[in-house]
């Protein structure tokens, strides 16, 4: 980490000890009080991103005679630019409203870029940090309350509204309202990427996690996204068991993935490539999923044959899945490292909480 990135974690850090001496005294306020989980809510409370709204079709077979280890092929792509999301949203009290129990929750949203030149890695424009305090404004009968942080420059008073008077849909109310805090922020990141650096589209950005949602318009031919998870709930995630069989250094069937909500067509293509082998191991072992867009189908096949072997390329000369290969590789790790090193850890804020 450079001399500038060291004073942005001290500055992180300096604002980060403020935030919860404020929203303990929200809770006093409110006659609430604390409680802190022993987990974060997304580890209780799954929310799968919206992957049900999405629906694969198949139109290409398995490119299993490639061998992109042995036979590479020729492309022009340079993997230097990697982002990643933050978020944590914490349980940290409640309040009683006419016999209704209502959480309160300090939710730390972000997102990173970072850029890699000759393997060495450095901050690329300013990490996005939110932090955030997250209750439903209608259960607080004196508004008045709320002003205290609604006014304050360091955390930001969300209501995480809620659809049913009930105290665990109020909870996953409040994940899945960080969920959208955490995609605004790396959709601001990422606009910023694109005026610069991402004009050049030999310039590669590998995106950690899921784009199927996001409009075309904010995405370009040197955007890909990437992801080890193997099962997400499509409408016909069947397609998916196939990819199981993919032998290694190959890729799997290209499978076009379209939104089916009033949103659509929204057009996306993904597939899998097994980046390593190994014969004591389960079937998801080695595979990572990519995701891109494409002018057409042919496009498609073509751009996903140069990613695969881009892919593998980069897998040495530390093999995946090995503890350092996101480190040294794909530094999707690396990012994630610098976020929370500029965070309260999730002990330290069950710990304030518990011995207030």
């Amino acid at each position: 980490m450079d001399e500038e990135g060291r004073s942005q974690v001290i500055a992180q850090i300096e604002e980060s000890r403020g935030h919860l001496h404020r929203i303990h005294r929200l809770l006093a306020d409110l006659k609430g009080r604390n409680s802190p989980a022993e987990s974060i809510e997304e580890d209780l409370f799954r929310v799968r991103e919206g992957y049900h709204n999405f629906r694969l079709d198949a139109f290409d077979q398995p490119a299993s005679e490639v061998n992109f280890n042995r036979d590479p092929v020729p492309h022009s792509l340079n993997l230097r630019f990697f982002s990643r999301t933050l978020q944590r949203t914490q349980l940290v009290g409640h309040f009683l409203v006419k016999g209704q129990e209502v959480p309160v929750h300090y939710s730390i949203t972000g997102a990173i870029v970072l850029q890699r030149v000759d393997r060495r890695f450095k901050v690329w424009g300013t990490p996005a940090l939110r932090y955030n305090v997250l209750l439903p404004f209608r259960y607080v009968e004196n508004q008045g309350l709320l002003d205290s942080i609604r006014n304050d420059s360091l955390i930001h008073l969300v209501d995480s509204e809620a659809d049913r008077d009930e105290y665990t849909q109020m909870r996953i109310s409040a994940v899945r309202r960080s969920h959208e805090i955490t995609r605004q922020l790396r959709g601001e990141l990422h606009a910023q990427w694109r005026e610069k650096e991402g004009r050049d589209l030999t310039q590669v950005m590998v995106a950690d996690g899921m784009i199927e949602d996001l409009p075309n318009g904010e995405l370009t031919d040197n955007f890909i996204a990437t992801s080890r998870t193997v099962y997400v709930p499509w409408q016909n995630s069947e397609l998916v068991e196939s990819q199981l069989t993919i032998p290694a250094y190959r890729r799997g069937a290209v499978m076009k993935v379209t939104d089916t909500t009033e949103k659509g067509p929204n057009t996306k293509y993904t597939w899998f490539t097994r980046m390593r082998g190994k014969s004591q191991a389960g079937p998801e072992f080695g595979l990572l999923r990519t995701t891109i867009i494409a002018d057409s189908e042919q496009d498609a096949l073509e751009r996903a044959n140069a990613f695969s072997s881009c892919l593998v390329q980069e897998r040495l000369p530390v093999t995946y899945p090995a503890d350092n290969w996101d480190k040294l590789i794909f530094p999707h790790k690396l990012c994630n490292d610098f976020l929370e090193s500029m965070i309260p850890t999730q002990t330290t804020v069950k710990s304030y909480f518990a011995r207030m």
